[in-house]
């Protein structure tokens, strides 16, 4: 598989670029380092370069908005931190505006039959369906999934295709588990060499929903918008956007990364700094 690297085209991309008003930022090993932090880069050093370069997108009138697994709950906390007001939640599910004043699902929920939060019987059957397929792989606790809607979180190391025909074959064909990329955010007691985050959510629901719903909602058009992340989740942000940008630590999962799905868009590149510094990177020379 070969890459489009960010600092070979960054010229062309710039000079095509003319007319940016949102920025989509995934937020764990991204806009955060992988142990969730603002101010802190992959090596857990202080690194303040994020808050300079969010100040100059506020001057221009650029919005910068979250899309992460993470629930409304959570992100609401989040984007108050950084002086941000709108995010997309649950791995694209809901749409918030203004830290909540106005939300929006992004698929029908009347179709989504399964009880999957705040300890619901189906959500309590994947868990041991999942653990007694890949023991000692992989874990979930009900409360990880507390203040959830439509989403349960798990961390481990499995083969999604194998979790998703379990799935399929146990009844649960509404329902997908995606991985969302590696994680420090938990030290958990499972035999894993690099701990990943994945979601289980409503069959067709990804972070493009969310960009999709913004972008109408807003009448933002394709050439008003990128997006940035680290997992292949982030990059079915590309088919919304003018620009994706894959932080450099996305090569690190090259499985995931040399699947089908980054060769459907030729619109993608990568940056060379690691997490948030990658961010900084594509960022800062956008601004100069």
């Amino acid at each position: 598989m070969s890459y489009k690297f960010f600092k070979d085209y960054k010229k062309e991309i710039k000079e095509n670029l003319s007319d940016l008003k949102v920025i989509y930022t995934d937020l764990d090993g991204t806009l955060l380092n992988d142990r969730g932090s603002f101010i802190r880069d992959y090596k857990n050093n202080y690194y303040f370069d994020v808050i300079n370069l969010l100040t100059g997108l506020e001057d221009r009138n650029i919005d910068v908005v979250p899309v992460s697994g993470r629930n409304a709950y959570q992100l609401r906390c989040n984007v108050q931190m950084m002086g941000l007001r709108n995010y997309i939640a649950e791995l694209g599910s809901e749409l918030i505006y203004n830290l909540g004043e106005r939300v929006y699902n992004t698929f029908d929920t009347n179709g989504h039959i399964y009880d999957t939060v705040n300890g619901g019987k189906d959500l309590i059957k994947i868990i041991e369906l999942f653990k007694k397929a890949f023991p000692g792989k992989i874990e979930s606790k009900i409360e990880w999934s507390r203040q959830r809607k439509y989403s349960a979180l798990f961390f481990g190391e499995i083969d999604i295709d194998m979790a998703n025909s379990l799935l399929r074959s146990n009844g649960y064909e509404g329902l997908v588990i995606v991985n969302n990329g590696f994680s420090s955010l938990m030290e958990l007691d499972i035999d894993v060499e690099r701990l990943n985050i994945y979601m289980l959510i409503p069959v067709g629901i990804n972070k493009s929903s969310g960009v999709k719903l913004d972008k109408k909602i807003r009448n933002f058009n394709t050439e008003n918008c990128i997006a940035l992340g680290d997992s292949i989740e982030d990059l079915k942000m590309a088919g919304q956007v003018k620009y994706c940008f894959l932080m450099g630590n996305a090569l690190e999962n090259k499985k995931y990364m040399s699947s089908g799905e980054l060769i459907k868009y030729d619109n993608v590149y990568v940056a060379d700094g690691i997490m948030n510094r990658g961010w900084v990177e594509v960022i800062e020379y956008l601004l100069e």
